[in-house]
């Protein structure tokens, strides 16, 4: 019996919702738009923007063991989840925003290698959930420090620095993209 599976990792839990919101993968060749961002603007809050991003994982598990060739990793952008403040925004901001979803999809690359390199047994699904907790956490605190670094796109040199950083980790785990 083939059973199918879906973790939906995201970035922030708003109880659920990023399970019902429309979402689009990263792409190599498409960069972030201020119109793929489709949320309300938080008031309470200084920032001038959010991209909401995360990673997904759809697999299949047949008789304990994961079928890798079926494994869809993916980084993922929720545009209903993602805002930004008009008027507040300037030339760095949407930079950072698309900062924030490559570190998701190196992310998702490493998560990716990771998959395809770990040999499974028939507890599969633990070791899916065991292989993923580490690479989440990893990237999460990995956008904490991006944020605190950048001071949120202030910074312009750390925005710079961690540009090249994260661009440099995408191409070397550059086997791991699709």
């Amino acid at each position: 019996m083939i059973r199918v599976l879906s973790l939906l990792i995201c970035a922030t839990l708003l109880l659920g919702v990023q399970k019902k919101s429309y979402r689009f993968p990263w792409q190599e060749n498409k960069m972030l738009q201020w119109s793929d961002f489709r949320g309300r603007p938080d008031r309470s809050t200084s920032y001038t923007a959010t991209a909401n991003t995360g990673i997904s994982h759809r697999y299949t598990i047949s008789k304990g063991y994961l079928v890798k060739e079926k494994s869809i990793i993916q980084a993922n952008f929720y545009p209903k989840l993602s805002w930004y403040k008009p008027n507040l925004i300037d030339e760095h901001t949407l930079a950072h925003e698309q900062t924030h979803f490559d570190i998701s999809e190196v992310h998702a690359r490493m998560l990716r290698k990771a998959i395809a390199e770990f040999k499974f047994s028939k507890n599969s699904q633990k070791e899916v959930d065991a292989i993923y907790k580490p690479i989440e956490r990893s990237r999460r605190a990995m956008q904490t420090q991006f944020d605190i670094e950048t001071e949120h796109s202030q910074n312009i040199e750390a925005e710079a620095q961690w540009e090249r950083k994260v661009q440099n980790l995408l191409y070397i785990y550059r086997r791991w993209s699709h």
